[in-house]
């Protein structure tokens, strides 16, 4: 059987890479057995075949981000997790854009898979005419978004606004086709622009890789060259960012064992009632602990070098796409 590439839609050099890896074993029940595949010709990889949209749309509004799960191990009691949006990551973002972008001329600002919409937000501050869109489904998010006066478009095809600035953080990599710039172009205003960060999924990255978490498309700087080209959009700007590759592949493991470990301590007990009466206290100490282990984990010096790593072997790809 033959496969066509999603972007430059060559068959003769796409070629199997390897079996795609799960984070959380658990997540075999949305992601099913899937393989990976890799365009030779605009080095870009992606899953095939796809999951199911049912099984991604559950996944992604009741699974993803629960308490106490990588990637976010969110704490929703957490008043401070609120305050966030002015992590050294963030202000990162504000630096980048405003130098790039224009937004004097910037009203309509919409957020494609926008978590808790944290960058929408900082710009706001500092750009109170900004007006927030955004489309997020994931029922951890949807309180915290309502508070940041996010209007949210829980369907992509039935939105009926136009917008100067769209932005989408790491998020792109977990769909399941790339037609998505199509709409964007869509619903772009004239000249309007695209802010997006991807991971920079090169061959060093497949080969270290603990894990390849709910990622289904894997970019590289050239597929993204490509890809502007082909929807019509204009480069203004297409950069790396993040700490290495290599720090990224010990983070990752780090945290997959860290819920490893959390998950056996949790349900090592055979006990009900005793488990009930007895261990449910103390796990929950130790998950705190954990929890607590996490955040020490992402420190001042993980912040560093997210934001001052450059170069062709950084974790991410971050950039600016204009209308033509």
């Amino acid at each position: 059987m033959s496969i066509n590439c999603p972007i430059c839609e060559n068959e003769r050099k796409v070629n199997l890479l390897d079996d795609y890896k799960l984070g959380i074993k658990t997540d075999i029940k949305y992601f099913k057995s899937l393989k990976i595949y890799h365009c030779e010709e605009c080095e870009f990889s992606f899953a095939n075949p796809m999951p199911e949209k049912h099984d991604l749309d559950y996944y992604y509004k009741n699974i993803y981000r629960l308490p106490n799960r990588p990637p976010y191990w969110r704490d929703n009691n957490d008043e401070n997790f609120k305050k966030n949006y002015l992590s050294d990551k963030n202000l990162n973002y504000l630096l980048y854009l405003t130098i790039l972008l224009d937004f004097t001329k910037i009203e309509n600002l919409y957020d494609f898979g926008s978590g808790d919409g944290e960058i929408g937000f900082i710009l706001k501050k500092k750009f109170s005419k900004i007006k927030l869109f955004c489309t997020e489904n994931d029922t951890q998010c949807k309180k915290i978004l309502g508070e940041r006066d996010y209007t949210n478009f829980e369907n992509v095809e039935k939105i009926n606004e136009r917008f100067d600035l769209i932005i989408s953080s790491q998020v792109l990599d977990h769909l399941t086709d790339i037609n998505i710039f199509s709409k964007f172009y869509q619903l772009l205003k004239p000249k309007g622009s695209i802010f997006f960060e991807v991971v920079n999924c090169t061959k060093y990255y497949f080969d270290n890789r603990p894990y390849d978490s709910q990622r289904l498309l894997f970019f590289t700087k050239k597929s993204l060259e490509i890809l502007a080209k082909k929807f019509n959009f204009e480069i203004i700007n297409l950069s790396y960012s993040s700490y290495s590759l290599n720090d990224s592949h010990k983070f990752m493991k780090e945290s997959q064992n860290m819920y490893e470990n959390m998950t056996k301590s949790y349900f090592s007990h055979k006990n009900v009632k005793n488990f009930i009466k007895r261990i449910i206290p103390a796990s929950l100490i130790e998950m705190r602990r954990n929890y607590l282990e996490i955040k020490k984990f992402k420190n001042e010096d993980r912040l560093n070098l997210f934001t001052n790593n450059t170069g062709d072997n950084c974790y991410l790809i971050r950039g600016i796409f204009r209308k033509n």
